[in-house]
C-alpha cells in the first residue's frame, strides 16, 4: 500500500483506489467517512478532481444542504414503494412517513465520498454514497456535478 501527504487531499493510500478521510456535517451529525479519489489504471489525480474537492471543500455546508434537500424528495417520490417492500411490524421502523428533512437522520448514513474521474472535460463531480434503512441492498447515491446535484438514486450511479 503507497501513502502520500496531498496538499488538496491530505492523507491519502493508494490499494486499488486512493482513500482517505473526510469530514461532512450532514443531517445534523457531523461525519469522519471514507475519502475515494476515483482513477482507473494507475492514472493520476487530475486537475478536474482537484478542482471538484477544492469547490467541494470551499462549499461543504450548502452542497451537503443541497444533498439532504434531495434525499428527502427522492424519498418522498418512491416511499409508498418503499414501505410495500416491508412487514408491517418493520415498515414505521424501515420507510416511515416523514415530513422534514430532518426525519431522514435515523434512515440514512454516509458511508463515503468519492471524488468522481471526469468523463467530460470540465465537468466536476463528487458523489456521496449512503447506506440506507428504506434499501438495505442497493443504498443512495447523490451526483453532485459543478457544484449542483444533478442525480438521487440507488448506490450504483456511483459505484465501479
Amino acid at each position: 500500500m503507497t501513502g502520500i501527504s496531498d496538499r488538496d487531499f491530505g492523507e491519502l493510500h493508494f490499494d486499488e483506489a486512493w482513500t482517505g478521510l473526510c469530514e461532512v456535517f450532514i443531517f445534523g451529525r457531523l461525519c469522519e467517512v471514507e475519502l475515494i479519489v476515483q482513477t482507473f489504471d494507475g492514472d493520476s489525480i487530475s486537475d478536474i478532481q482537484r478542482l471538484a474537492f477544492r469547490e467541494f471543500d470551499s462549499n461543504k455546508a450548502s452542497i451537503s444542504l443541497a444533498v439532504e434537500k434531495a434525499i428527502f424528495n427522492y424519498y418522498l417520490c418512491r416511499i409508498e414503494e418503499y414501505r410495500e417492500g416491508f412487514d408491517a411490524d418493520e415498515v414505521d421502523i424501515k420507510a416511515p412517513k416523514v415530513h422534514a428533512i430532518d426525519g431522514m437522520r435515523d434512515l440514512v448514513s454516509l458511508r463515503c465520498i468519492k471524488v468522481m474521474s471526469p468523463f467530460d472535460a470540465g465537468v466536476r463531480q463528487i458523489g456521496f454514497i449512503f447506506d440506507a434503512n428504506f434499501d438495505p441492498q442497493l443504498g443512495l447515491g447523490v451526483l453532485v456535478t459543478n457544484g449542483s446535484v444533478e442525480t438521487v438514486d440507488t448506490q450504483d450511479i456511483l459505484l465501479g
